[in-house]
């Protein structure tokens, strides 16, 4: 006679006739915490028998990352209608290097959710890095045309929230990126691989805590007076935006992966 296999209670698996649950043989998953945030084990995996490049693309448009996608074509479309339906100069530069750089932040991080095998790790890894490292090169560049573009009109700086938070976001993305470098490329420096894996959790944790922190300033930007007043950009788009992409990158989290204390599985 068929069997089933059910999870009662936990790990113990106890098998019941065909009969008394239909003709369907399968095994009913159980839920545990390497599930992700929102959904269920498995709503959003890459493949493990898909080519290492087409895994790590489909991780862009898998389950909820659509969403955080469209967020980003949105603000895309937000900020370079505005730069470009006004003359440009150059602090036009701040804006666009900002926003491409938040826009590949977004793609550095879906790419990681979720790398299952060794060698999706790695991939992932390394594809993260390239990525991040572009977007900080194009954050460079913004803090860099802001500053050239304040000391030529002799404007103030740290006259707004925007500019504050922007200079401290600025800071810590350098100090996100080094230490991502040294865990991963350089784990001896940080005292050893096991050391370097424990912090693991902490890099990834940040790195959800700076992109929402970049949509942040996306919206305080909209209360200076350029960016308000003369660019037109509207306080209430920028915020449908950020949460699209939060939408869109949040519940794809796994739970253990961010679990920064208590018991891990």
């Amino acid at each position: 006679m068929s069997t089933i296999a059910v999870p009662v209670g936990g790990p113990t698996v106890h098998t019941l006739p065909e009969s008394a649950l239909g003709p369907a043989t399968r095994t009913v998953p159980e839920a545990h915490e390497d599930e992700p945030l929102l959904g269920r084990p498995g709503d959003v995996s890459q493949s493990t028998s898909s080519t290492l490049c087409r895994g790590l693309l489909t991780n862009l448009i898998t389950g909820t990352a659509p969403l955080a996608q469209l967020g980003s074509f949105v603000l895309v479309g937000l900020i370079f209608t505005a730069i470009f339906t006004h003359p440009l100069m150059l602090f036009s530069v701040h804006p666009i290097m900002n926003t491409l750089a938040i826009v590949l932040a977004v793609q550095a991080i879906l790419v990681l959710q979720p790398t299952h095998t060794p060698n999706q790790k790695r991939a992932g890894a390394h594809t993260h890095a390239v990525i991040w490292a572009t977007s900080l090169a194009a954050f460079i560049a913004a803090g860099v045309c802001i500053e050239v573009h304040k000391q030529r009109r002799g404007i103030l700086h740290f006259e707004s929230k925007h500019a504050i938070f922007g200079t401290a976001i600025y800071a810590i993305l350098v100090l996100q990126a080094t230490v991502g470098i040294l865990q991963f490329y350089a784990p001896n420096l940080l005292g050893g691989e096991a050391k370097a894996k424990a912090i693991y959790k902490y890099h990834r944790v940040s790195g959800y805590l700076i992109l929402t922190a970049l949509l942040v300033n996306v919206v305080f930007a909209t209360n200076t007076y350029y960016a308000g007043k003369v660019l037109g950009i509207k306080t209430w788009a920028t915020v449908m935006a950020g949460v699209l992409v939060l939408a869109g990158v949040i519940p794809r989290i796994k739970k253990h992966k961010v679990q920064l204390w208590g018991r891990r599985g």
